[in-house]
């Protein structure tokens, strides 16, 4: 930390005390910005398909990976704890989210040795209350977890690299990690049957200890064989822990950290080859921005030759892309013919990203091969240190052998469904062929600026800030990690923005690094010399600050169910929680409670599932049917009216329409004979437009 701040003189110790208490206040507001009316608005389509599948394993205990429709298995798992301490409601589930957005806020103070305190405290301050972060941090889906897991990965391995000693929330995060991947297999090996005398065994040894010669219940046996799971992870976590703190001051446990981390975000999206893949390319980015600033003069690097050839690929793709489409595309059939796949469209895309990366790469290793005579600076760059970190002579095999060992567990054991579905390693491998075919064909009416026009809608003080830090970052060359995150945000903006398929929720990936970006940009600003200027930087500070407040209100309390806000995507509307309490209301009416009997036939009907869970007699035809003899339906208005008023006139009353999402309405029908039924008559249908 820096001794500015974090000496032991008292005159110091009081600015560290105003560091906390700032530090306090952002995380209360981000907790306040993530859980306040945590249940405002209704669940989304994909919340309410994530809900099914929590609820299936809540129940039943079954949860099996599908490829083909969606993605990892972290998010059920993770919910499924608190839905075992909090119950199964909208609360807890999106509980279950959020709080890995308050973690990441907290993360951000992991940064102070790279930052200056006040770069810190408004990196922290963008992070708790982006509009966007906090948006998808009150959504039961999995890209909040997944962000968070990015960050963590990044600050881990920047500890492994400073060569810190393990801390006490690094030990614990590493102790919990192992404990649980022990004692899932030896609590199910605790559950099986095992053979008769190990069973007679404890059976004598509990009986003993209870009354001499008593019976003992069978149920004491799986009891005091669970203990001994229990116990048997506890004792080896501690053992492995320990031997792990005694090498180097417990440094390595951040190596095994960061494996937890990759396999964890590979668990839980699909898109983690692609962050992966950027942060790697930034980290070389950073190391050629580094040879560039060591050039004997500005004028004799190749910047201005770069970015012409970053044009000029840039033009390359748009020409291929829009003007001869063809040509991509029968560079993709071809070469997928040659290799014998079947998906030409994954080639298409790497055909773009090698149109823009391989001119300014040409010209940097040009550039490289031409500088030998060159000094470099004397500050040891980027991979240097990354080597210099990393024990020679074979002494960091074990850690990396253990590391790799365990990033392969974590992934066999979310993807079996904790080795109860072995199949599910087969879709691991499977999703990235589905995805290459979704990710450039599903989702792509949105156009091809669609991320730069939502995140100016929705967080653009942050997006223009973070473009001022990246700008000052690449200029003065003398901070790596801004450097990094600069290059990590682009980049994924860039990869995002050329794939096709674009849905906000995505964005999170480049506006967690963007946020870092403009806490650093913002922070310099008002670290100048002349008082002036200083001035000038703490006002912007204040505008930035108070927009993305205001913006945050907006979106988030406001205009959460408005098409025409930003990061809204298909959401319910509002008037879907009117249905559900109205179908609350009737079955209370009925006298039957939950055992009221419900048919859905509109083919459009999520995240009604998750709302009528606790109904078993709420059946989801998705189609009309003659034979309903319900006490409810819930039909589709206009595309469904004159079937209605044909088979239902005698029997039900409508209420409604209510609105599910952008050009979808519901009815409610209700039976007649139900008290307090004052519905419409159907044939009044007819005359509700939109």
């Amino acid at each position: 930390m820096d001794s500015t701040v974090f000496a032991k003189d008292k005159r110091i110790s009081r600015a560290a005390i105003v560091y906390y208490a700032i530090a306090g206040i952002i995380t209360l507001l981000a907790l306040a910005l993530r859980f306040a009316y945590l249940t405002l608005r209704p669940l989304h389509h994909d919340e309410g398909v994530n809900g099914w599948f929590l609820t299936n394993l809540f129940r039943e205990g079954i949860y099996k990976y599908d490829p083909a429709n969606y993605h990892g298995p972290t998010l059920y798992y993770i919910a499924l704890v608190f839905v075992q301490a909090f119950g199964l409601n909208t609360f807890t589930i999106r509980a279950s989210v959020a709080v890995w957005g308050v973690f990441i806020v907290l993360a951000a103070y992991w940064l102070r040795p790279y930052f200056s305190s006040k770069a810190t405290h408004l990196t922290a301050f963008f992070l708790a209350t982006s509009p966007g972060l906090v948006f998808i941090s009150r959504y039961f889906i999995h890209e909040t977890f997944f962000v968070f897991l990015s960050f963590a990965a990044l600050i881990v391995i920047l500890q492994y690299i400073r060569r810190q000693s393990a801390g006490a929330i690094a030990t614990i995060a590493f102790s919990a990690i192992l404990f649980i991947a022990l004692l899932i297999p030896l609590m199910k090996l605790a559950n099986a049957s095992l053979p008769d005398v190990k069973a007679d065994f404890l059976i004598q040894i509990f009986t003993l200890m209870k009354l001499a010669n008593a019976s003992l219940p069978d149920g004491y046996v799986a009891i005091a064989l669970q203990i001994i799971a229990v116990l048997a992870s506890a004792g080896i976590t501690y053992v492995i822990t320990r031997l792990a703190l005694s090498r180097d001051g417990g440094r390595e446990i951040y190596l095994l950290l960061a494996a937890a981390c990759l396999a964890l975000m590979f668990a839980t999206k699909e898109t983690a080859f692609i962050t992966i893949g950027v942060m790697a390319i930034s980290a070389f980015c950073v190391y050629f921005r580094e040879c560039i600033a060591a050039a004997a003069s500005l004028r004799k690097s190749p910047l201005k030759l770069i970015l012409i050839a970053a044009a000029a690929g840039v033009l390359f793709d748009i020409v291929i892309k829009y003007k001869l489409p063809e040509t991509a595309g029968d560079f993709g059939k071809n070469t997928s013919e040659l290799a014998g796949l079947e998906n030409p469209d994954a080639f298409e895309i790497v055909f773009y990203l090698l149109g823009l990366a391989v001119p300014p790469l040409l010209v940097a290793a040009l550039y490289l091969f031409d500088r030998r005579k060159q000094d470099l600076p004397k500050q040891a760059s980027l991979f240097t240190k990354i080597r210099d970190a990393i024990p020679h002579g074979g002494k960091g095999l074990p850690a990396f052998a253990a590391s790799a060992v365990l990033f392969a567990y974590i992934i066999v054991f979310f993807f079996t469904s904790l080795f109860t579905y072995a199949d599910g390693i087969k879709g691991f491998f499977e999703a990235y062929d589905i995805w290459t075919k979704t990710g450039s064909k599903d989702h792509t009416q949105n156009g091809f600026w669609a991320y730069a026009i939502w995140e100016m809608q929705s967080d653009g003080a942050i997006i223009i800030s973070a473009l001022l830090g990246s700008a000052l970052a690449l200029l003065k060359s003398t901070n790596r990690l801004a450097m990094f995150v600069s290059f990590w945000w682009l980049g994924l903006f860039t990869a995002y923005t050329i794939i096709p398929y674009k849905t906000p929720w995505l964005a999170l990936s480049f506006l967690l690094p963007a946020c870092i970006s403009a806490g650093y940009g913002l922070g310099e600003l008002l670290e100048v010399r002349q008082k002036a200027l200083r001035y000038a930087g703490a006002a912007v500070c204040l505008l930035v600050m108070f927009v993305t407040l205001y913006q945050t209100r907006d979106l988030n309390f406001v205009r959460y169910d408005d098409e025409d806000a930003p990061m809204i995507y298909a959401h319910t509307q509002r008037e879907f929680d009117e249905l559900v309490s109205r179908i609350e209301h009737f079955a209370a009416a009925t006298g039957k409670g939950y055992e009221t009997s419900i048919d859905i036939v509109s083919p459009d009907y999520w995240p009604l599932v998750w709302y009528l869970r606790d109904y078993p007699k709420a059946i989801f035809h998705g189609r009309l049917y003659d034979t309903s003899d319900a006490d409810m339906i819930v039909a589709k208005k206009d595309d469904q009216d004159e079937a209605l008023i044909r088979r239902f006139s005698a029997n039900y009353r409508f209420y409604g329409p209510f609105k599910l999402r952008p050009g979808v309405r519901l009815v409610l029908l209700v039976k007649k004979d139900i008290p307090g039924n004052d519905g419409r008559e159907l044939y009044e249908l007819r005359n509700i437009r939109e």
